[in-house]
């Protein structure tokens, strides 16, 4: 087995060869019984051992599709080379964190132990000894938890990559599933690498519900979100004028209106009841002209009071009438009273027709007295300019 690859760590032989210089380091101390320093030493060695390493092993640091990637970060990194960064890098800082401070925890607790021995035997050793060795032992500990805690984010790197497979986004809820954490420890995470850079082009979407790994991809979610912003405002405004033109109608008024909304769906739906093409088309076209009457109702309030006759029994006979042809026509047998009653209510519904285009066009007679005014008055204007017919073609 390649002794470089991601999962073995570094190179055996260099990370000997920097467990040989922490002994002696640790030795020296304990020798000269100077541990004033030795916890800072070995963090500066720690931190100049990976510097060396990146140096003389830049192919298991460094981004690209290198050894030092794990096998699911260069399998995506076919379809996506630009998505990982690579993780070699900190794979070694977590590695010499857990051996290093193994090696600072053992020799410093053995030390402790040391000075323990001498202070029950001679009554010499003191306090200050013991003190240096204890916070050596702890920071020891703290240097391998730290190196554990990396491998494990580490680990987890290569499930949520896993978990991506191909794609460039997935939910916070499926990456939770893949590690078997929360989704608030997964987001956190994720910040986190995305911060050092594991998502090149990593960024979470406005309510923080998945992980987008493209640029590309981010740039589609934004348009996507602009758009249903842009619709759910345009909807909120539309919903804020019917509102607004609501509460501008008089409850009396909107009382006559939903009857009349009320009474062309009934229509609507006789006609959907009722298969015939010929009856089908009237009904359709005094679906049409109700329908126009109450907008103008709607438009102009002051035309209510003319349509009491149409609310009070136009339009509840009409409704009879189409119920009686529906049951009419949805029997078996068609025989002459039937057939007879049918056409009288047709006849009847042409009536109706008739009578309702007349009260729509009287509903619109002020407006069609305006317009002949103002034309009337156009034309007087015209004539007093010169500007009329005639007087274009005078030379």
């Amino acid at each position: 087995m390649d002794k470089k690859s991601y999962d073995n760590g570094p190179d055996l032989s260099f990370v000997e060869q920097k467990v040989r210089e922490v002994q002696s380091t640790i030795e020296n101390a304990v020798k000269t019984s100077n541990y004033q320093e030795l916890n800072q030493s070995i963090t500066r060695m720690v931190n100049n051992t990976l510097k060396q390493y990146q140096k003389e092993h830049p192919e298991s640091v460094r981004g690209g599709k290198k050894q030092g990637q794990p096998p699911e970060v260069q399998r995506v990194q076919e379809t996506h080379p630009e998505l990982y960064g690579n993780t070699g890098g900190e794979k070694v800082k977590d590695i010499l964190l857990v051996v290093f401070g193994g090696i600072l925890s053992g020799s410093m607790a053995m030390g402790l132990l040391t000075v323990q021995i001498l202070q029950a035997v001679t009554g010499h050793g003191g306090i200050s000894s013991t003190a240096v060795t204890l916070i050596g032992t702890l920071a020891g500990l703290g240097m391998v938890g730290g190196g554990c805690k990396g491998l494990g984010r580490l680990k987890r790197f290569k499930k949520y990559v896993k978990a991506l497979g191909d794609r460039t986004y997935c939910d916070f809820e499926h990456l939770a599933g893949a590690v078997g954490r929360n989704v608030k420890f997964v987001k956190k995470d994720i910040h986190y690498m995305i911060q050092k850079g594991w998502f090149l082009e990593g960024k979470t979407d406005q309510k923080e519900t998945c992980l987008i790994t493209s640029t590309e991809t981010y740039r589609q979610y934004a348009q996507t979100q602009e758009a249903l912003e842009q619709r759910t405002e345009e909807e909120q405004r539309k919903h804020q004028q019917e509102s607004e033109k609501h509460n501008r109608i008089s409850p009396e008024v909107q009382e006559v209106l939903d009857k009349g909304e009320a009474y062309i769906q009934k229509i609507h739906a006789s006609n959907d009841a009722i298969p015939g093409e010929e009856i089908s088309a009237k009904i359709a076209k005094m679906e049409q002209i109700v329908d126009q009457i109450f907008q103008r109702a709607e438009e102009h309030p002051e035309i209510i009071p003319d349509l009491k006759r149409m609310m009070d029994y136009y339009l509840p006979m009409t409704v009879k009438l189409l119920d009686a042809y529906e049951d009419m026509d949805s029997q078996p047998i068609q025989g002459e009273t039937i057939r007879a009653s049918k056409k009288e209510i047709e006849d009847t519904l042409d009536t109706l027709n008739d009578a309702f285009a007349r009260l729509l066009d009287s509903v619109f007679q002020d407006t069609a007295w305006d317009v002949s005014s103002d034309i009337s008055v156009l034309h007087t204007m015209l004539a007093q300019e010169g500007l009329t017919g005639s007087d274009f073609s005078k030379k």
